[in-house]
């Protein structure tokens, strides 16, 4: 493989990784680790997904509320808290402007329990159904 086509599958596909990480309510500190193993090189073949990647490849590459409510990593917190969108409406919760953890990589949970995530989010779509 010539250099310059190396050169334009890496940009490709960082491309089209930034274009994916937009479809998330927040992707930020984790950005590419939230759906890739941190320390594997992916390549077309083998993107190297972890738990939460493997889930949002399944969707289609869509955030919902289905999504947002599976804790793909296995750590005890909804995928949709991780990112800070626990209703999975796609934006944000309110006050919210960072991943409060990965929702790829277990044992990074953060201190909210599964029932302040549930009534949180139900406290959210009462207010935005008013």
């Amino acid at each position: 493989m010539s250099v310059l086509a190396l050169l334009l599958f890496f940009v490709a596909s960082a491309s089209a990784t930034e274009e994916w990480q937009q479809r998330l309510p927040l992707h930020v500190p984790f950005s590419c680790d939230n759906c890739h193993e941190p320390d594997a090189a992916p390549t077309a073949s083998a993107p190297a997904l972890n738990a939460f990647g493997l889930a949002f490849d399944d969707s289609g590459r869509t955030w919902s509320s289905y999504l947002a409510g599976l804790d793909s990593d296995g750590d005890g917190c909804t995928n949709g808290a991780e990112i800070g969108d626990v209703d999975g409406n796609g934006h944000p919760d309110n006050g919210v402007d960072h991943e409060s953890s990965n929702p790829g990589l277990a044992g990074d949970c953060s201190s909210a329990s599964v029932f302040e995530e549930a009534t949180w989010g139900e406290l959210k779509a009462m207010f935005n159904n008013r």
